[in-house]
């Protein structure tokens, strides 16, 4: 089945014009291609899981990835970073609604693309 990953990395919700022009692709997108699923993940919402990358972290992900004696925490620590990661992967599609944010990118979806691209 084809999959749409749509990435709301706006928090203002109601008021956010990214979020609403995200929504009427959404609906068109529904109607055109109504066998696709579509998957939203709300980089605001306590819903999601970002790992945090402290020295952990750090220190997880480079024992998993070298093939060296990581301990139960640190591999089960490295993969809330995989799990992310695979949802991501599993998309065939991409939608993100991006506010304004200082000319750059809002930290959230920052921090959501770093852990998506890690390596493994």
């Amino acid at each position: 089945m084809t999959r749409l990953l749509y990435i709301e990395a706006s928090p203002m919700k109601t008021l956010s014009h990214s979020i609403d022009v995200a929504k009427q692709f959404l609906d068109a997108y529904r109607t055109a291609h109504p066998n696709h699923e579509i998957d939203t993940i709300d980089l605001w919402s306590q819903n999601i899981d970002l790992p945090e990358f402290d020295a952990d972290m750090i220190g997880a992900k480079f024992a998993v990835l070298r093939a060296q004696n990581a301990t139960p925490q640190q591999r089960a620590q490295w993969q809330r970073a995989v799990a992310l990661s695979q949802r991501f992967n599993a998309a065939d599609h991409y939608l993100f609604s991006v506010p304004m944010w200082n000319f750059g990118v809002p930290y959230r979806l920052k921090h959501f693309i770093d852990v998506v691209t890690l390596p493994g």
